[in-house]
């Protein structure tokens, strides 16, 4: 099966485009927030000690809603 460069291209710059003009500043408090409360949920169940996994759980939604928040707005950045 051959995909054409030019395809991929086109599908890069659509995707490309969707993001730049998805991406708002509300989508981005939404995710720094939610980083946030899933961070103090995790310290919260840090205090219990039977909850460490699920405290570990939390800390790590939260750096992953952080990150995505922070690709989101540089990717937007920088394509926008």
């Amino acid at each position: 099966m051959n995909i054409d460069l030019s395809y991929l291209y086109y599908l890069w710059q659509k995707l490309a485009f969707q993001l730049v003009h998805k991406t708002t500043i509300w989508t981005l408090l939404v995710f720094l927030a939610t980083a946030g409360v899933s961070w103090h949920l995790g310290n919260l169940l840090d205090k219990h000690n039977a909850r460490a996994r699920e405290a570990n759980m939390a800390h790590k939604t939260a750096i992953g809603y952080a990150a995505t928040a922070f690709i989101l707005w540089f990717f937007s950045f920088i394509m926008g």
